[in-house]
């Protein structure tokens, strides 16, 4: 009876650890080697845990145990994972990528504000032009009076950032989603212009009066 090893993939961000992927393998080392080449996700992984059994029907058992229960972002079969919940992980794994809290400008950093990334939306652009977007509402009160606003990140997003998702990945993956009515076509109401968002442009208005009438500022 040979030995088999369960494996976990884990991605490490700013303390939260994601699960990515579990597997079984026989050759632990030729199965990395084959993920790094034909998973397109591999260079995500900064953290692997292995398990070692004596028997591939023990680890093949965990392996089940840990996608159903832990419900791990790409692993594909017997996963209840669907299509718009791997969008959604995926864009968890960046939110501290992008750099200050859009209300207090370079204030806050996007770390320090919090996410919640309600779903998936078409949103209209133009006449008859769509963009495919996540509806993420954030709050944020660490330099400001507290205050939430829904924010819409297009999906490309995922394509152009460090999860460098293949746009062929990403357009399969929306319109599983759409199929399975994980797409949402009505717009959450939007808050107005804070304070915070307004003061720059009222500062710049005051300016081009001054200059106008000859003050120095």
């Amino acid at each position: 009876m040979s030995e088999c090893w369960l494996y976990s993939a884990w991605h490490q961000s700013s303390g939260k650890a994601t699960l990515l992927y579990v597997g079984i393998s026989d050759s632990p080392s030729d199965r990395m080697c084959q993920h790094e080449k034909d998973k397109w996700w591999w260079h995500l992984v900064n953290e692997l845990k292995w398990e070692r059994f004596s028997s591939r029907q023990q680890a093949k058992t965990l392996e089940t145990n840990v996608i159903r229960g832990h419900r791990p972002i790409f692993n594909k079969q017997e996963s209840e994972v669907t299509a718009g919940e791997r969008l959604l992980s995926c864009l968890r794994l960046i939110e501290h990528s992008f750099l200050h809290c859009p209300i207090c400008h370079t204030a806050c950093r996007y770390s320090a504000v919090n996410w919640e990334a309600k779903g998936l939306c078409c949103v209209d652009v133009e006449q008859e032009q769509e963009a495919y977007c996540f509806e993420v509402w954030m709050s944020c009160n660490r330099n400001h009076a507290p205050v939430e606003w829904c924010q819409f990140i297009p999906i490309h997003v995922l394509s152009e950032c460090k999860t460098q998702m293949p746009e062929n990945v990403l357009s399969e993956l929306w319109h599983q989603a759409d199929d399975n009515g994980e797409v949402g076509d009505d717009i959450p109401h939007l808050r107005p212009m804070t304070l915070a968002e307004m003061w720059p442009l009222v500062e710049e208005s005051v300016t081009r009066r001054l200059v106008a009438i000859g003050v120095e500022s």
